[in-house]
């Protein structure tokens, strides 16, 4: 049996070409980039990639599963997470709540942030309950 390993490193433009996939659809593509347009190009990623912060890549066995990073980071006190997305056949296996400590770990200890939050599209119903299990409290 084989061990998994996990790893994070700060996503670079190397790791974009295989993020292209993740979205498996237009809904998909839309709560994972909300403005990008389909189909996904690399330009609309390294267009995001450069106005976005800590932007993290997840590893599984060295092949890339996840991705996030911040946004609207004021004055370093409070950020909100974005451009989460886990690869499709990864998902329900906990890896989406190992890449949220990861991102609070970076957020609270690197960045010193105070307050670090996650919206969503209210029709998400998934990442509604996803983000209440790891600890965010829905608000208006």
């Amino acid at each position: 049996m084989n061990k998994e390993t996990i790893s994070f490193h700060p996503a670079d433009h190397n790791d974009l070409p295989e993020l292209l996939s993740f979205p498996q659809s237009e809904e998909e593509l839309f709560y994972f980039f909300p403005s990008a347009h389909s189909p996904l190009t690399l330009k609309q990623l390294q267009k995001q990639l450069s106005e976005r912060h800590q932007s993290t890549a997840m590893l599984k066995n060295d092949r890339l599963i996840g991705f996030a990073n911040f946004y609207n980071v004021e004055n370093r006190k409070v950020a909100f997470i974005g451009n989460v997305i886990i690869l499709a056949e990864e998902r329900q296996k906990g890896y989406g709540g190992l890449l949220i400590k990861q991102m609070l770990k970076l957020g609270f200890e690197q960045l010193k942030l105070r307050e670090i939050h996650r919206s969503y599209f209210n029709r998400n119903t998934t990442a509604l309950l996803f983000y209440q299990q790891q600890g965010f409290t829905p608000y208006a």
